[in-house]
């Protein structure tokens, strides 16, 4: 009995938890669509580094972080409107640290498709909610098994 009982609790918890993450990732996605930097930056947690192809990018504050998405959003076209996430996927490597897979698009203002990426997002929790201090953008991923 206490093995079910167990079993109910775990599963729910880690239900809950898997909502927590997919909640902070869609209101970081919806503002980084409306460019709404000051409330941007409050999903991650510092330093915040960005591992792109050639270099990393570290963020240690909030402004450093503002311009960086700033700049970001800049490069986009006018006809970007808004993105969303095709696909979540979420690994909890302990109760602390999660890594989210997640494969997005962006819209154009017709609400059709003009790009698609994916993106591994590393987060953190701390101080009772999640947060993001690591982020890896990517095409395609070669598993070499």
């Amino acid at each position: 009995m206490f093995k079910i009982v167990f079993f109910i609790f775990f599963s729910l918890a880690i239900a809950i938890e898997k909502q927590d993450i997919i909640d902070i990732m869609d209101k970081y996605n919806k503002s980084f669509g409306e460019a709404n930097y000051s409330e941007l930056i409050t999903y991650f947690d510092y330093p915040t580094s960005f591992n792109l192809q050639d270099k990393t990018i570290i963020a240690n504050n909030r402004f450093k972080l503002k311009l960086i998405y700033k700049k970001l959003r800049g490069t986009l076209p006018d006809y970007y409107s808004y993105s969303k996430w095709d696909n979540i996927s979420i690994e909890l490597l302990d109760d602390r640290v999660a890594i989210v897979s997640a494969e997005f698009s962006r819209y154009k203002n017709d609400n059709s498709v003009f790009y698609s990426s994916a993106g591994k997002y590393y987060l953190r929790f701390k101080n009772g909610e999640w947060k993001i201090f690591s982020l890896t953008p990517y095409i395609n991923i070669k598993n070499l098994d």
